[in-house]
């Protein structure tokens, strides 16, 4: 509007006097000149006012198990990986989860609060407890990830960590420098029970213990004679029991904990290393002995102390949730023992070893079970779907999730017509879709389809539209025109092998019903690999057209479609993020990233196979996202997923420019500037053209904003707001609009900032 008043005045003035320009303004009167400079001053002024950095980020969910009409059986919201039950007064608790940190509740459950890990450099929390003496000290271990279902790697800035005022302020009191290496992971802490001041760590290169766990510094030592992965602790008596895995055999350790010296136990079984764990249950004077296979059936011995002998109690069990922590004495009876089958909960009576019924309606995989240390009827369960209480011996369970929010996020979707709804696909808990439903105003979160879930779309024009997926064979993509009320599945209607964990799609960005999306191949040709289809009416059968044969057209073996991109900037540009496995020039398997792009993505299939070229990037790394620049085809934006492993680490973002005619790499500029190296994630840039180009990238470490200046490396990243948890990146989303940023987190839900 400014601008085309000043124009016009200018315009007016020259068609007038049709002089030099510089004579124009000679003619100007001086009122005219003053208005003029008071409205490009005016408009300067609004153009150079930058966003508001410094607000809270706000958690939009979800917080609490989602609705499921359909009854969902992977339903939940997020997964937990232990419960812990302070002992002289059951109201604390504490629940933990790989991804997304530490939770606790004083009211029995029925409420959690996080438990200041969003705070930590990592919010992975591996395992929690509550110091035995005090309901508010409490120690943990802080995280990079998760490793399979166990506790990962604590990395250069995690390990245990101590506070003393339920939460508010932790302090790290053993990192990498005492444990030897940031590939150190902690698989549990003990106390000692007659001096709890002493405290045994778990991890998986030996036994550490402190005698002064709550001094200012903390000392630490290696309980040398047991080496290799410590999983498991327990005390009987005297003495302490410690299962070991050490050159790729199992064994069972016992020690005197007061003097510290150690025998070893006759091994359970043979020693193999078939086993993945081996977990300890005090059972009165003796111990239960939980062994979880890898590929056979589980077993249950018990361990006769007195006598020294062993009996096998269980076998053909299938342990296959929680490595061997789905496993419980009932301490009141000592006569009912709970052991993690399959995906179920069983219950066994001592010593007859007897099924005793046990009722359902919980998420399916459980991780950890323990009983009330006062209420002889209740339990506690942390299952992928977050925390369930029994208050009848297991007959009924009732989820108690209120304020868990530990979803995690594998891909996010948010309407461009209504920013309130957002749909996620989640690990472990289907996809959820946050709407409307009841047309009343109220927006709540609703489990769409079970399994574990990836990418999710919305059409941009009908909130309506939308699009979910499961990883697992028979799934896919789904399509749904009411909220995802009732999905069709995609790749089903077309006959498609589904990608699996390598599923990936994406909307053409202005023709939104054509949808792009991966599928694994059957043809003999190029079986096993994973290529690239299209549908203009995914409602529709037989719809699909095929894409990509970048086997044909490039000559690769073995590959998979891991990402596809579009570019709202140039809407027929495609991008293709490939695995090719390959070999090195010494013969050894590798992985090589590879970037394709095709031009006409609208073009007739056929012409679309041959049109894809490979596009050179910098590093063979896991890449995270690709945003095109918004005035130059042939610059883009490209991220990584973390900074790499070397000593000398790369750079998380980067603008690759292409020549125009070659196509080959003409400039490759680090970007990555003020943004500290950590974990970047999937799915992670944001690219505008409101004034001039700019960027947002989310990674571990927050969210920043780079401007045109920033862009071409002659800036700084600004960081935007502050409240965030540091968990992995999967989303990041930017509504013009309503000038909102909305993020998705690897195991801490959705949140989001208003400018």
């Amino acid at each position: 509007m400014l601008r085309f008043f000043c124009f016009n005045e200018v315009h007016r003035i020259w068609k007038d006097n049709p002089r030099p320009f510089f004579v124009i303004f000679d003619r100007i009167n001086s009122v005219t000149m003053r208005f003029l400079l008071f409205l490009l001053g005016f408009q300067a002024m609004l153009f150079a006012q930058e966003p508001d950095f410094n607000r809270s980020w706000e958690f939009a969910g979800p917080d609490d198990k989602p609705d499921s009409p359909s009854k969902i059986s992977a339903c939940g919201v997020g997964p937990v990986e232990f419960i812990r039950v302070f002992q002289k007064n059951p109201d604390f608790l504490l629940a933990g989860s790989i991804s997304g940190g530490l939770f606790s509740s004083e009211d029995a459950g029925e409420n959690w609060i996080n438990g200041g890990s969003d705070s930590w450099d990592y919010s992975g929390c591996g395992w929690a407890d509550f110091y035995p003496e005090d309901a508010k000290t409490w120690f943990a271990y802080s995280n990079v990830s998760g490793n399979n279902g166990k506790p990962g790697n604590m990395g250069a800035k995690g390990g245990i960590m101590r506070t003393a005022d339920a939460g508010t302020t932790w302090k790290l009191i053993a990192g990498p420098v005492v444990f030897g290496s940031e590939y150190t992971a902690v698989y549990g802490i003990r106390f000692l029970p007659e001096n709890p001041e002493v405290l045994f760590v778990l991890t998986n290169d030996g036994l550490f213990y402190t005698q002064n766990c709550l001094a200012e510094n903390v000392v630490w030592k290696k309980h040398e004679p047991i080496g290799g992965v410590i999983y498991d602790m327990d005390f009987v008596g005297k003495t302490a029991y410690v299962s070991a895995q050490q050159f790729g055999k199992w064994n069972i350790h016992q020690f005197n904990y007061e003097t510290l010296t150690q025998s070893v136990l006759k091994p359970v079984t043979d020693l193999t290393d078939d086993k993945r764990a081996l977990t300890f249950e005090p059972l009165g004077e003796n111990l239960l002995v939980l062994v979880d296979y890898s590929k056979l059936n589980d077993e249950l011995w018990q361990y006769n102390v007195a006598e020294g002998t062993l009996q096998k109690l269980l076998s053909g069990q299938q342990v296959n949730f929680g490595s061997g922590h789905t496993f419980a004495v009932n301490p009141h009876t000592q006569r009912e023992i709970l052991v993690g089958n399959s995906t179920t909960l069983k219950r066994w009576s001592y010593p007859e070893m007897k099924e005793k019924k046990t009722g359902g309606g919980y998420h399916v995989d459980v991780e950890f079970v323990a009983y009330d240390p006062v209420d002889t009827a209740k339990i506690y369960m942390a299952c992928h779907g977050g925390v369930y209480i029994s208050y009848d011996n297991g007959a009924t369970w009732i989820s108690k999730s209120k304020g868990l929010g530990v979803a995690e996020v594998m891909g996010l979707a948010v309407s461009e017509t209504d920013p309130n709804t957002v749909v996620i696909g989640t690990f472990h808990d289907g996809s959820s879709v946050l709407a409307d439903f009841n047309s009343d105003g109220n927006y709540f979160w609703r489990s769409v389809n079970g399994g574990d879930a990836l990418t999710p779309l919305i059409d941009p024009l009908d909130p309506a539209i939308i699009y979910t997926s499961t990883q697992f064979t028979g799934g896919g993509v789904y399509f749904s025109n009411d909220t995802g009320q009732t999905p069709l599945n995609v790749h089903g209607l077309n006959g498609l092998s589904t990608s699996g964990w390598e599923l990936t799609t994406v909307l053409h960005p202005v023709e939104p019903k054509l949808l792009y999306f991966n599928y694994t191949r059957r043809d003999v040709a190029g079986k096993g690999n994973i290529d690239i289809v299209r549908t203009a009416d995914a409602s529709k059968k037989k719809s699909t057209e095929i894409i990509s044969d970048f086997g044909k057209e490039f000559g690769l073996k073995s590959y998979k479609v891991y990402g596809l991109f579009n570019n709202p900037f140039f809407p027929d540009h495609l991008y293709a993020y490939l695995l090719h496995y390959d070999q090195n020039a010494e013969g050894k398997e590798i992985t090589r990233h590879r970037l394709f792009r095709t031009e006409t993505a609208r073009d007739s299939a056929g012409a679309v196979i041959s049109s894809w070229y490979e596009l050179e990037v910098p590093v063979n790394d896991w890449i995270g996202d690709v945003e095109g620049d918004p005035l130059n085809p042939d610059l883009i934006y490209l991220s990584y997923t973390s900074s790499g492993d070397d000593t000398d680490p790369h750079g998380l973002i980067y603008a690759l420019k292409y020549n125009k005619k070659s196509k080959g790499l003409k400039k490759a500029l680090n970007l990555s500037g003020s943004i500290p190296n950590s974990i970047a994630g999937r799915f992670n840039l944001v690219c505008r053209n409101e004034n001039g180009p700019e960027l947002y990238i989310a990674t571990r470490t927050g969210v920043y904003y780079g401007s045109a200046k920033t862009l071409k490396g002659k800036g700084d990243w600004q960081s935007i707001g502050y409240g965030l948890p540091h968990c992995k990146i999967f989303g990041l989303h930017y509504h013009s609009n309503e000038k909102m940023l909305t993020v998705g987190f690897l195991g801490r839900g959705v949140w989001r900032y208003r400018f």
